[in-house]
């Protein structure tokens, strides 16, 4: 009786084994799908981010692209109006000295006229190179006015242009700083996408790893070029400054 017994309580044991070993794997395979669809949720989410970023970083760009363009139209802009204004002052200054020049020509003509009648001719003689005298004068003193408008109205305008380009050096140097800690941030970003790349366990990671080191290069080429972009551009206005700067040597006669 015994031994029938104790095969029957082996049987039952190893029954209970096999339905735990059953009941294990079938949990198992539970858990593996679970783990496998939330890794593909989650790689599914990454990707959708990674491409929403590069798509957000590519319109930053382009924005920041206009933005430049814009500020470069109207700081040609400015220039223009201001050199506008510069000539019709100009042009305002000479009206006026040559509206006074004549005034007094027109007065001393007169004068003279009202002596004849009732000078003597030596008298009129005096009063003849009074009149020459006084226009030489005129002459003098609108060449020295205009001189010293035209030279105010320079110191005014390099003023103005130095300002300007103090401003730009200024703007100029925020975006660089910006688009280097951009430029820096990407390089990061795709070391750390490599580094998931290399430490990939199975086919799902290695899958959002991919995709992850193909958006960080798309992003670093992107935040590279907008960087040259922006460099080269400031180096072209540093070159053309340097021009404008070397023609006004030639042309002044005291040199810079």
């Amino acid at each position: 009786m015994a031994q029938p017994e104790k095969r029957e309580n082996s049987v039952l044991f190893s029954l209970r084994e096999l339905r735990q070993i059953e009941e294990s794997r079938v949990q198992e395979e539970v858990n593996a799908q679970r783990s496998a669809e939330e890794a593909r949720i989650r790689a599914a989410q990454e990707q959708e981010r990674m491409v929403r970023e590069a798509e957000e970083a590519r319109v930053r760009a382009i924005h920041e692209e206009e933005r430049m363009r814009r500020e470069v139209d109207e700081a040609r802009l400015r220039e223009e109006r201001i050199r506008m204004q510069e000539a019709e002052t100009q042009a305002r200054i000479r009206a006026q000295a040559e509206l006074e020049q004549q005034r007094l020509a027109a007065e001393m003509q007169l004068k003279a006229q009202e002596v004849a009648k009732t000078r003597p001719t030596w008298l009129l003689a005096i009063a003849g190179f009074l009149v020459v005298a006084i226009g030489v004068t005129g002459v003098i003193l609108y060449k020295r006015d205009k001189d010293a408008n035209a030279l105010a109205i320079k110191s005014a305008q390099q003023q103005r242009e130095n300002e300007e380009l103090e401003k730009r050096e200024k703007e100029n140097t925020r975006i660089l700083n910006e688009l280097v800690a951009r430029s820096n941030a990407q390089d990061q970003e795709l070391s750390a996408a490599k580094t998931a790349l290399n430490n990939a366990q199975n086919a799902q990671d290695l899958k959002t790893a991919q995709a992850r080191v193909a958006a960080a290069e798309a992003r670093q080429a992107e935040a590279k070029a907008a960087l040259a972009r922006k460099q080269q551009e400031v180096k072209d206005a540093e070159r053309r400054r340097k021009v404008t700067l070397s023609d006004e040597c030639k042309n002044n006669p005291l040199g810079c």
